[in-house]
């Protein structure tokens, strides 16, 4: 047990150096930290007018994790030198006893409800009443909003003395942090923040041990992504455009193998990033007994998911008028439906999950219905041994 905590150690910092390292060469670090000074200093409104781009959204909140991180751990240390070390944290008896189950879409959906309280109830919503619109009744209602969020969290102690008010300055702190994605960005982006913090913290729960079978899944994936690399004749830059505020998803100059070529690529390269940071396999440890997917069933399932996919972009389209933002809704939603046993699958899952979804629409839409039927059914053949391998493993 002792071993599998170092290697949820080692993937938790792994994924905040990638992240750090991802938001330095976006070049975005200078920005937040100028806003975030902005922010406490009283100038939320200039922040508010100054969206940048959907696609320097991701950064963007990848830096603020970055920056949030260090800082909530330093508020911990700091109650914890003043208060004393806590008794045991109800997450972490959480995990303990955690099976498999769909528990990426109930963190989600609780940090769904989190935001819609601490942030879009009293900075979006209370904010639109006139006499509650100005700057001191803003950060009024920033103060009141984060202190009851934070104060929440006093339930996670599960001894009475344990919970004192200084327990819970490292959410407070965060909540400084989410505000202003809020203001920058609003619901969506706020809800993304804080699960990639939450994400970086699962990382450290860690069921499966590391083996050989882990080898050879990062070694073909490895394989895949060297071949398709090679055999890939456009540019990676040229998928830009499906993450600007008025996207175009079929891609000037690509061919039906083109996309075919970069999704699996794509799917190769998350494979060994995090087989590399020693993430738990979020379907892995199935048993033998389980029912595989025979080829009948694939000829049904593959066009059948695909229609989902575009009738529920579609329905989508009723209620959100960006499509980036319509994308990025529709891939969190399928991803609700992956399961995982432990808190480094779940962080798993969003790491990977939501942009490959993403991309994934992203094809579908520049491919059309038939076309896109052929691709899913070379993707699966190519990860076919993939998927074998991950079920004997542990």
């Amino acid at each position: 047990m002792e071993g599998k905590k170092t290697l949820g150690v080692f993937s938790a910092i792994g994924t905040f150096v990638l992240l750090a390292l991802i938001a330095w060469k976006a070049g975005v670090f200078g920005m937040v930290i100028g806003e975030l000074v902005l922010f406490i200093s009283g100038g939320f409104r200039e922040i508010a007018v100054n969206h940048t781009s959907f696609l320097m959204m991701f950064p963007v909140i990848l830096a603020v994790v970055v920056i949030e991180l260090p800082c909530c751990i330093g508020a911990a240390v700091l109650q914890a030198k003043i208060l004393g070390k806590s008794g045991k944290h109800a997450l972490v008896d959480f995990f303990d006893k955690m099976v498999e189950g769909n528990h990426f879409f109930s963190f989600f959906v609780m940090v769904i409800i989190e935001e819609l309280f601490a942030r879009w109830f009293f900075l979006g919503l209370l904010t639109k009443i006139p006499f509650l619109s100005g700057v001191v009744a803003f950060y009024t209602l920033f103060l009141i909003g984060n202190g009851i969020w934070a104060l929440i969290h006093l339930d996670n102690f599960e001894e009475e003395k344990d919970r004192k008010t200084l327990r819970v300055l490292p959410q407070f702190v965060a909540g400084l942090f989410f505000t202003y994605v809020f203001v920058k960005y609003g619901l969506l982006a706020v809800v993304l923040a804080h699960f990639a913090s939450n994400a970086v913290l699962f990382a450290t729960h860690k069921v499966q041990r590391v083996n050989l079978v882990d080898g050879i899944i990062v070694g073909y994936a490895a394989l895949c992504a060297v071949v398709c690399y090679l055999l890939m004749h456009k540019p990676l830059a040229d998928i830009l455009p499906w993450f600007s505020d008025n996207p175009v998803f079929r891609l000037q100059g690509w061919e039906f193998w083109d996309y075919v070529l970069f999704s699996v690529f794509l799917s190769a390269s998350f494979v060994i990033v995090f087989g590399v940071l020693l993430y738990d396999q979020g379907d892995a440890g199935k048993k033998e007994s389980d029912e595989s997917p025979g080829i009948i069933r694939l000829i049904i399932v593959i066009p059948f998911v695909i229609g989902l996919l575009y009738g529920t972009y579609a329905l989508l389209g009723l209620f959100i008028a960006s499509v980036p933002y319509r994308v990025l809704v529709l891939a969190i939603l399928f991803t609700f439906i992956q399961k995982g046993m432990s808190g480094s699958a779940v962080a798993r899952t969003f790491w990977v999950g939501l942009p490959d979804i993403y991309i994934s629409m992203c094809i579908l839409q520049a491919l059309g219905f038939w076309p896109a039927i052929a691709w899913i059914a070379l993707d699966t053949i190519v990860q076919a041994p993939r998927i074998i391998l991950n079920r004997i493993n542990d």
